[in-house]
């Protein structure tokens, strides 16, 4: 590449508070600049042992509705909206301090995590990105989800759901680096359709998910009141959930990814597969 491209992180601390989605436990979550290097780290400060978490795709031991790290017992959950602004805004290290097991998840998109770093002011550091690309393509399978990579010079996704759902169909979209993130894919919030709900309650899941923090979808209705905040807002928030789980990898990728039916299970098998597979540093 010509011209380095330097690492990113923010020059404050900044606390946002909120309700988990899973646990309705009131939750504080503290981001604070890292080193260059550091990457993301997220540490438990509720636990006597006060826990940390790399964001790597080898600490990642569940994926049940949310991306969820672990280090022995101890887990974080759905961080999922976190990682992809953090993505979408090209930050590379970062400490996220919580309280609890989850950060707030607001209002089910990554607004609320973007306009925290951006009042934190996101600063350059003296240290170049490296990125990852792959030199071939290579493709992920299983069932109905199909997730390809192929060498491209600028990062970009194309993300294709398709539900036999009446409010939702099928629905394709593009995001490429520089691209508006902030704008087109951060507002996005995360939705489920309302037969999941009593399922995910009895599993002890979505104790805080409300009207205010996800889209519900009936047979042949949108529960919420008002109106979607994009007409394929569904793709998009796959889309905000793809780069999310895309920073386990470590590092920025660039780098062509399509995806059809993707989901953070198949996100995490996929980039085991890459790391196993094809992935190489292009400016190590």
């Amino acid at each position: 590449m010509s011209g380095a491209i330097q690492q990113k992180t923010i020059q404050n601390p900044v606390t946002i508070k909120g309700v988990g989605l899973h646990t309705g436990r009131k939750c504080k979550t503290i981001l604070h600049p890292a080193a260059p290097n550091t990457g993301i780290k997220f540490i438990r400060t509720d636990l006597p042992e006060k826990p940390t978490f790399q964001a790597v795709v080898d600490q990642v031991v569940d994926v049940v509705r949310g991306t969820t790290l672990g280090v022995g017992e101890s887990r974080v959950y759905t961080i999922e909206h976190i990682l992809s602004a953090l993505n979408g805004l090209e930050i590379d290290n970062l400490t996220v301090e919580m309280d609890d097991n989850e950060p707030p998840v607001l209002d089910g998109s990554a607004l609320g995590f973007i306009e925290a770093l951006q009042s934190a002011k996101i600063i350059d550091q003296p240290a170049e990105k490296r990125f990852f690309t792959v030199q071939s393509p290579l493709d992920y399978s299983s069932h109905q989800t199909k997730i390809r990579i192929e060498p491209a010079d600028v990062f970009q996704v194309v993300v294709t759901i398709d539900y036999n759902h009446p409010m939702i169909s099928n629905q394709t979209l593009s995001f490429k680096r520089g691209d508006d993130y902030v704008k087109d894919i951060a507002p996005a919030r995360t939705f489920c359709f309302d037969y999941e709900i009593e399922a995910l309650r009895k599993n002890g899941l979505a104790k805080g998910g409300s009207l205010d923090n996800a889209i519900v979808v009936g047979p042949n209705n949108i529960y919420n009141s008002g109106v979607l905040r994009f007409p394929d807002e569904f793709v998009r928030h796959k889309i905000l959930d793809l780069m999310g789980d895309l920073m386990l990898l470590g590092s920025p990728i660039q780098a062509k990814i399509t995806a059809t039916r993707c989901g953070h299970g198949h996100n995490v098998k996929f980039l085991k597969q890459l790391i196993q597979e094809k992935i190489i540093p292009l400016n190590a």
